[in-house]
């Protein structure tokens, strides 16, 4: 979502026929300014604010402003599309984080990607993680009066000077009693640290999961709290000139690491009734080690911060693999983009796949140039990494590229379209979701799609 000028309402995209706000005559370009007195700056708050019998709407059309009823009685749908979630804009972030990737673009990306945002609308909504130090008193409180929970918080360190040198503040930047006034007024926490060995980690990190633990509800008794902790290591990319010096973890460090949250998980089971902390894959993957199984991840809290997304990728083929049929209904011949950290899983995927007569995939590992460093994954992945991979790969038939590559379904982070890459690379490009039940799907072997995120709007009835 990109940052746009500051509004002072809501735009109307588009009205349902027959809904309260055609009723009410409301139109496409209206801009809603209130709801019953209140400012709605996004979308929350006027489903906040709208939730009643009959709210008054304050519109805007042209130059003229106006007052209607809408005919609703806070129940189901007003019928109205905004044009934006946020009509302000994005909040955005004035923290120089010592790892923050941002920072560690090359040049002349789009400038949407150079976009710091530290929102909690959209934490709450799509799960970002915020700092919790770019937001006023009254933004705190309208979290707890609309109950915009729960949140994803990053906290990286509870130790306040620590965390200010790792968020690149001139003061320190205390988050521990930010999270226990939230907790103790209904608010939930999912919290996020960043490792950056030598810094934050060791007496630190062990100090950090201890304070987030204590404000678990089974600590304090409360119905809400921090109820996850997700520990990601930092990433590097090759475009840190005149950045902190960091060192990315190695294979023996993540191996430690693990150790480490075993350590974690026998303390804090018999405690707190959960594991409560988690290590992201790519923890799993610089050690060698095994993802652990479902049971392990306890329902995924932190799926966002890619804690247990190659498990939720495997149980998924496991499932899609039952019912695969012995024949296709028409032979399909690919290579399927994946970066080198799912590298293992796609070649499984293949694999399984290509047991179906008429099925041919080859899946293709493509290395990221485009950021170096320690960078794998494959939603950073570039249409000129791609098509580079693919001019070597030199295979026949179609190209299958996972949409988490993509905005919008069609524009890699360096701008290259997907029309871009077939002509560049002169074979017929497939934007599919990156989940095996998906490719299943596209290939004619299953009916059912996988089943996607929805984005979390509060229902305030």
């Amino acid at each position: 979502m990109a940052a746009r000028a500051r509004s002072v309402g809501l735009v109307v995209a588009q009205v349902d026929a027959g809904s309260p706000a055609h009723a009410a005559g409301i139109e496409p370009g209206d801009i809603i300014l209130s709801a019953d007195g209140a400012p709605v700056p996004d979308e929350l708050a006027f489903r906040y604010h709208a939730a009643t019998a009959r709210p008054r709407l304050t519109i805007r059309r042209g130059d003229d402003e106006r007052t209607v009823r809408l005919p609703f009685d806070g129940d189901g749908p007003t019928g109205i599309e905004f044009a934006d979630l946020l009509g302000d804009g994005i909040h955005t972030c004035n923290n120089r984080c010592v790892f923050c990737f941002i920072h560690q673009m090359p040049r002349k990306m789009r400038r949407s990607l150079y976009l710091m945002d530290d929102d909690y609308r959209l934490s709450f909504v799509h799960g970002n993680y915020i700092t919790l130090t770019n937001m006023s008193e009254a933004e705190f409180d309208r979290i707890v009066e609309q109950r915009l929970s729960p949140l994803y918080v990053s906290v990286h360190a509870t130790d306040p000077d620590l965390r200010g040198r790792l968020l690149g503040r001139r003061d320190s930047a205390p988050i521990v009693p930010r999270l226990q006034w939230l907790t103790e007024r209904g608010t939930d926490i999912h919290a996020q640290i960043v490792l950056c060995p030598g810094m934050n980690d060791d007496e630190a990190l062990d100090r950090t999961i201890h304070d987030l633990a204590s404000l678990h509800p089974r600590r304090t008794g409360r119905r809400t709290g921090v109820l996850s902790v997700a520990v990601v290591p930092v990433g590097l990319t090759r475009y840190r000139d005149r950045l902190a010096k960091l060192r990315p973890p190695d294979r023996s460090y993540a191996i430690g690491m693990i150790r480490e949250a075993r350590r974690w998980h026998g303390r804090l089971s018999d405690t707190l009734g959960t594991r409560f902390v988690w290590l992201s894959d790519e923890w799993y993957y610089l050690a060698g080690r095994r993802i652990p199984g479902s049971r392990h991840y306890e329902g995924f809290p932190q799926l966002e911060d890619g804690v247990g997304t190659t498990r939720r990728f495997l149980d998924d083929l496991a499932a899609v693999c039952r019912t695969l049929p012995s024949n296709a209904p028409n032979q399909r011949v690919g290579s399927v983009v994946t970066g080198e950290l799912a590298a293992g899983p796609l070649a499984a995927m293949c694999d399984r796949f290509n047991s179906v007569e008429g099925i041919h995939l080859r899946p293709l590992v493509v290395r990221n140039d485009w950021f170096g460093g320690t960078i794998s994954v494959a939603g950073l992945l570039t249409g000129a990494d791609i098509a580079g991979a693919l001019g070597r790969d030199n295979g026949p038939g179609e190209v299958f590229v996972p949409d988490i590559c993509l905005k919008d379904g069609e524009l890699f982070l360096d701008d290259v379209s997907v029309t871009d890459l077939e002509r560049t690379i002169g074979r017929p490009v497939r934007v599919v979701g990156s989940r095996p039940r998906a490719l299943a799907c596209m290939l004619g072997l299953t009916r059912r799609q996988s089943v996607g995120y929805t984005r979390r709007i509060p229902d305030f009835r």
